[in-house]
């Protein structure tokens, strides 16, 4: 640092790589900010049409949160955190309704399908692992007696 006054190279080169950021995202949305909103969904299907309705609603609520966030406001309890996961709850549902159209099996993961389903792999896995943890301590026990 030259001065009192002058920021430390680690903001520095955070700031130009923000920038740089900034600058590529810029680039990749141009196409989209170039057309008005109509014709832009003339152009999507019925299911990208909500994705991007979705989307854009989280992301700006993740903005607000973010904004929140710096005012010092507690959101634990704060109305945006229920619309947040009211948004992630409908992506799920579109995510279903993709997938079902597609004929592909529906996401698995730590967000659960809206409706119950049997997930018949990850029975199957559980199933083989309750088995093995069997088989092994049956093992354990013929190594035992067989010592003993």
């Amino acid at each position: 640092m030259a001065t009192d006054d002058a920021l430390p190279e680690e903001m520095v080169s955070a700031f130009h790589e923000f920038h740089n950021s900034l600058t590529s995202l810029e680039a990749q949305l141009a196409p989209y900010l170039d057309l008005p909103l109509d014709e832009m969904y003339d152009t999507l299907s019925p299911i990208e049409q909500a994705k991007s309705e979705l989307v854009t609603a989280y992301t700006v609520n993740s903005l607000y949160w973010g904004f929140l966030t710096t005012q010092g406001i507690n959101l634990d309890q704060h109305p945006l955190k229920k619309e947040m996961e009211r948004i992630q709850t409908y992506m799920r549902k579109v995510k279903l309704v993709e997938s079902e159209i597609q004929g592909v099996r529906p996401p698995t993961g730590h967000n659960p399908p809206t409706h119950q389903t049997i997930d018949k792999y990850a029975a199957a896995r559980f199933i083989k692992r309750g088995l093995d943890k069997e088989e092994s301590l049956k093992e354990k026990q013929r190594k035992i007696e067989d010592q003993g």
